[in-house]
C-alpha cells in the first residue's frame, strides 16, 4: 500500500523493518532529518504504520509508503524487501527494529509461546537478515541498522528466552555485517539499554527513543559496526572514571618531572 503515487525519488532510502517500533522511528526520522529520501514503513498494523509514515514525511521524507509485515511470518521477508526495494528504486539503509519481550512468568509452562518468541525474534531476523544481504549484493551497496538489545532491568532470570532470542540475533547481524563488507555492505548492531515506548512502563532511569536515535545516526556516520549504548547513570559514572584518569596522568607526570628536576 503506498501513500504516494510515485516511486522512487532522491536521497538516502530508508526501510523499517517493524516500523511501529518506537526505536526504529525515530532512528528512520534522525535519518530523514540528516539525508531526505524515501521511506517504506514495514509492520503488521497497516494503522499505525500509516501514521509512522505521516510522521517522517513531516520531518523530511520525500514520500513515504507502507507494507504489511510480520517479522514471525519468515517465508515472506524476502517479499517485503523486495517489494520496498521496488518502491523506493533501491534500499539504501534498512532498520531491523522488529521483536517482542516476554519474561519468564508470561512464558511458564507454555513451551509453543517460548518457541514462538524464538522464531520472532531470532528466526524472523535471520530471514530478513538474508533476504537484505541478497539486495545489498544485487545493488552493490546498502546498509543495515539492527536493533538489539541490553538485559537492562531485567535480571538473567527473568529474561532468559527472549536474552537468548537477541544474543543470536546480534550474533547474527555481527557476522551478517563481516560477510557483507566484501560486496559493498555494511551492519551496524546497536545494544540499547532500558528505553521508555508505549510498550513498557516509564521507567525515570530509561533512556528515549530520540536519545537512542541521536547516538545511533552519530554511530552509522562514522561507520562503526557495533555500539552498547550506556545508560545516563553508566555516563555519568564513565565521565568520572575519565576525570580520574586525567588527574592520575597528570600527577604522575608532574612527580616525574619534579625528581627529574632534583636529579
Amino acid at each position: 500500500m503506498s501513500t504516494t503515487d510515485r516511486a522512487g525519488g532522491a536521497g538516502r532510502s530508508v526501510l523499517i523493518l517493524g516500523g511501529t517500533s518506537a526505536i526504529g522511528a525515530a532512528i528512520a526520522e534522525a535519518l530523514v532529518v540528516q539525508q531526505p529520501g524515501a521511506v517504506v514503513v514495514a509492520a503488521r498494523d497497516l494503522d499505525r504504520a500509516g501514521a509512522v509514515a505521516e510522521r517522517l514525511r513531516s520531518a523530511g521524507a520525500i514520500e513515504s509508503f507502507t507494507i504489511r509485515f510480520d517479522g514471525s511470518e519468515v517465508h515472506e521477508a524476502q517479499r517485503v524487501v523486495a517489494e520496498a526495494a521496488q518502491l523506493m528504486g533501491r534500499v539504501d539503509t534498512a532498520i531491523v527494529a522488529f521483536g517482542a519481550y516476554v519474561d519468564a512468568a508470561g512464558l511458564a509452562g507454555d513451551l509453543d509461546a517460548a518457541l514462538a518468541l524464538v522464531q520472532l525474534n531470532l528466526q524472523g531476523a535471520i530471514a530478513v537478515g538474508d533476504a537484505l544481504s541478497t539486495l545489498i549484493r544485487a545493488q552493490g551497496s546498502g546498509r543495515i541498522i539492527a536493533v538489539s538489545s541490553r538485559p537492562n532491568g531485567w535480571s538473567r532470570e527473568n529474561a532468559g528466552v527472549y536474552a537468548a532470542s537477541k544474543a543470536g540475533f546480534d550474533a547474527y547481524f555481527l557476522g551478517l555485517g563481516s560477510v557483507l563488507r566484501k560486496s559493498g555492505g555494511d551492519v551496524l548492531v546497536i545494544r540499547p539499554p532500558g528505553v521508555n515506548t508505549p510498550l513498557v512502563e516509564h521507567h525515570s532511569t530509561f533512556l528515549s527513543p530520540d536519545e537512542v536515535a541521536v547516538e545511533t545516526v552519530r554511530a552509522f556516520s562514522t561507520g562503526l559496526q557495533e555500539l552498547t549504548i550506556l545508560t545516563h547513570e553508566e555516563k555519568r559514572l564513565a565521565g568520572r572514571s575519565f576525570a580520574r584518569k586525567i588527574v592520575d596522568r597528570s600527577r604522575h607526570e608532574l612527580g616525574r618531572l619534579r625528581r627529574s628536576a632534583r636529579g
